[in-house]
């Protein structure tokens, strides 16, 4: 069964950890819960791992086996886990999706599912607590970890932490009562770290008064030894057709608030211009096969290479192939937008000016004329612009790749990890 009514098939849970298995669990003071972990792709899972992978130890992970989407176990977690360098505990599911399907038998089966996998997981969680060393717990997925903090905030000693990144308070849930929800899991939380100005200023409007001290800015950070400048494959570029080729590049989700449909629009008068200009589009999602059929409508299809999602060891080179990295996002009606664009760093940190919207939290990642140009994700012609700058404008182009690499060693995870280990670990403050 696909979403919330996961199958529960034997394999799945013949290999789920028991209580023997966790018994050389090593202590680690804080727990982190995150729903979207490797070997997930996608910014916030990365942005989990690389946290637990500089902590020094001081951190472990509480993830799922299971694919929300498609109820398989997830592929190559045993091989992640045992290469990752820090200790990820693993149960089945974390939680079922936001909500029931239509009808008394659906509601009624989504309460008993939710009900098991929440005891669960509270069962895991006192075990930690009581042997295992964990003093704090941060959960990385609001709307549907709420319900963690909302408990511990029962238990004395015990420090809640929330990551937010952004559109899970920007953007309009279908059900008000998961963000009544996260906004008493907030209240309740001893910290909550936040990935950008924007995040930061949204959840000062979501909570209005809120305690000095407690929203700490922890800005995503950047593995500077793998992002880094190095010649482009020449099998890559031969298999790509790039060779000769000024070349564009988007690494992302699929989605249309990446604004990969507006960058193609614009590329049209760019590959008009410059006929040797090249456009490689890296990921998957929802509006893949939309994207394609809009590159054959517009006549530049042959202009275009949709490169698909690529291995996590492969990323870095299809970042290389690139001359500037294009992800023009935008703020879309429902309020959902970039908390902050990791992948603007990673495009950095291999030597790539990078084009970004103006909306959400990217301006925190990229700083207009340093590391990249800035520009309204809702505007093509300002999109064209800028993409048109940076192939012609050779000395900005150079300028800005300086800056682009500036940007990138000053990101690195190093820092953040101990940031936010510190925040983690801070004595937490009892009520009378």
């Amino acid at each position: 069964m696909r979403g919330g009514y996961v199958s529960s098939s034997r394999a799945a849970y013949d290999a789920s950890p028991s209580a023997a298995a966790w018994a050389g669990t090593a202590a680690a003071p804080v727990l982190l819960i995150a729903n979207n972990f490797p070997p997930v792709r996608g910014g916030s899972a990365s942005v989990y791992a690389n946290l637990a992978r500089c902590a020094q130890g001081q951190v472990m992970v509480l993830a799922p086996q299971i694919n929300y989407g498609t109820g398989l176990p997830l592929r190559g977690w045993r091989e992640y886990d045992r290469q990752a360098g820090f200790r990820v505990l693993r149960l089945p599911l974390l939680r079922t999706t936001l909500g029931p399907r239509p009808g008394l038998a659906n509601r009624l089966l989504f309460l008993l599912w939710d009900v098991w996998i929440r005891a669960r997981v509270t069962a895991t969680l006192a075990w930690l607590l009581l042997f295992a060393g964990v003093r704090t717990v941060c959960i990385g997925e609001l709307l549907a970890s709420s319900w963690i903090i909302r408990l511990l905030s029962l238990v004395r000693g015990v420090r809640t932490v929330a990551y937010v990144h952004g559109e899970e308070i920007t953007t309009q849930c279908r059900d008000e009562r998961y963000s009544r929800n996260g906004r008493r899991a907030l209240e309740l939380c001893d910290a909550i770290i936040v990935v950008s100005r924007f995040t930061q200023d949204a959840v000062e409007t979501l909570l209005g008064q809120v305690p000095a001290g407690k929203i700490r800015l922890i800005e995503n950070g950047l593995d500077t030894k793998r992002f880094a400048p190095a010649p482009k494959s020449r099998a890559l570029i031969d298999l790509c057709g790039l060779a000769g080729c000024f070349t564009y590049v988007s690494v992302c989700r699929l989605l249309e608030k990446k604004g990969i449909d507006h960058a193609i629009r614009a590329f049209v008068e760019v590959a008009r211009r410059h006929p040797d200009s090249r456009y490689l589009v890296v990921g998957a999602g929802p509006d893949e096969d939309a994207l394609q059929a809009l590159a054959l409508a517009e006549g530049i299809a042959d202009k275009m290479i949709f490169a698909g999602p690529v291995a996590e060891d492969a990323l870095v080179e299809h970042y290389r192939l690139g001359d500037v990295f294009v992800m023009p996002n935008r703020r879309m009606p429902d309020g959902d937008t970039e908390g902050f664009g990791l992948v603007f760093l990673e495009a950095n940190g291999c030597g790539l000016p990078v084009i970004a919207g103006c909306d959400g939290g990217s301006t925190d990642a990229v700083q207009d004329g340093f590391n990249g140009l800035v520009v309204d994700g809702h505007s093509v012609p300002a999109i064209t612009e800028a993409m048109l700058r940076l192939r012609e404008d050779t000395a900005l182009r150079a300028r800005i790749e300086e800056g682009a690499l500036k940007a990138a060693q000053q990101a690195g995870w190093d820092r953040k990890a101990g940031d936010f280990v510190a925040v983690c670990l801070e004595e937490r403050a009892e009520a009378p």
